[in-house]
């Protein structure tokens, strides 16, 4: 097997068909799909067995409502060489996964894979800044470089580090950002990240108004990994004067709604940097 695709998801059946309709339409179809189930309902039932007829798909239940937690209990029934975990909200276009084996068969020193993020309509989306070329991965480049539904990796350096922290990402304290952190720990392992700008997933946009509730909750994450990694300071200080020049910014052009967005972003980075969590994670405090 080449690809397993991890799929946790809740509650959202319509969004799981779409995703596994696109897996249909793939170029490339040597992959399995463990689709892990945290409803605790029937709710998957129909889906499941409507897309079973075209695709090599697993169905696990998970009473525990956390994301990464449902990813470690997918992986661990993974059989393919490389490991991915899509959002069930997303989408992957015709040709991702031969652009994906191309790589990964191009070089074998490749350890993992990530791009960028379009909308469904395939335009820019505000799902975060971007590299604007493609590029090797570093600790400074991985924030703008990787976000978690377009991240691939082979699967044996995935289980050497680890995987995602379980206790980072949705149904957790620290919202996102489990993605970078997992990036810095296969960069520390000695693996190579590469950024590809011409390998995009898509994936819905949220509503302005969702994406200020949302704010603080996934700053707080950035925050948490940015003290777990050890960033260095200018780094640090940079994610924090970003958000507080867009305060100011959005008060000067008269957007106050957009101004509290900015001020819950910092406010999220700030209590995930100096959480309790994070001074007990911290390289500097470990070796004390």
């Amino acid at each position: 097997m080449r690809f397993s695709l991890i799929v946790p998801t809740l509650d959202r059946p319509v969004d799981l068909g779409n995703f596994l309709e696109g897996l249909v339409h793939q170029s490339f179809s040597d992959l399995e799909v463990i689709i892990v189930d945290q409803s605790g309902s029937d709710l998957y039932d129909q889906v499941i067995e409507t897309y079973s007829r075209h695709l090599s798909l697993l169905h696990i239940r998970s009473n525990v409502r956390k994301c990464r937690y449902a990813c470690a209990v997918g992986a661990a029934q993974a059989s393919g060489d490389i490991i991915a975990f899509p959002d069930d909200d997303c989408i992957y276009r015709p040709d991702t996964l031969s652009l994906v084996d191309r790589h990964f068969r191009a070089d074998p020193e490749l350890g993992f894979l990530t791009g960028a993020v379009v909308n469904c309509q395939g335009s820019r989306t505000r799902t975060g800044r971007w590299l604007k070329r493609s590029t090797w991965l570093n600790k400074n480049t991985i924030w703008t470089g990787l976000i978690e539904f377009n991240m691939f990796i082979r699967r044996d350096l995935y289980e050497k580090t680890g995987g995602f922290d379980p206790n980072m990402g949705p149904g957790c304290y620290f919202v996102a950002a489990e993605g970078q952190d997992l990036g810095l720990r296969l960069l520390q392992s000695g693996a190579r990240g590469y950024f590809d700008t011409d390998l995009l997933v898509m994936h819905p946009d949220k509503s302005e108004i969702v994406g200020r509730k949302r704010a603080r909750s996934y700053a707080r994450g950035m925050g948490y990994v940015l003290r777990k990694n050890n960033a260095s300071l200018p780094l640090v200080a940079t994610f924090a004067i970003r958000p507080l020049g867009g305060v100011f910014l959005s008060l000067l052009r008269g957007r106050p709604a957009q101004a509290r967005y900015y001020l819950s972003t910092l406010a999220g980075r700030i209590e995930g940097y100096f959480s309790a969590a994070a001074a007990r994670t911290s390289p500097i405090r470990r070796m004390r």
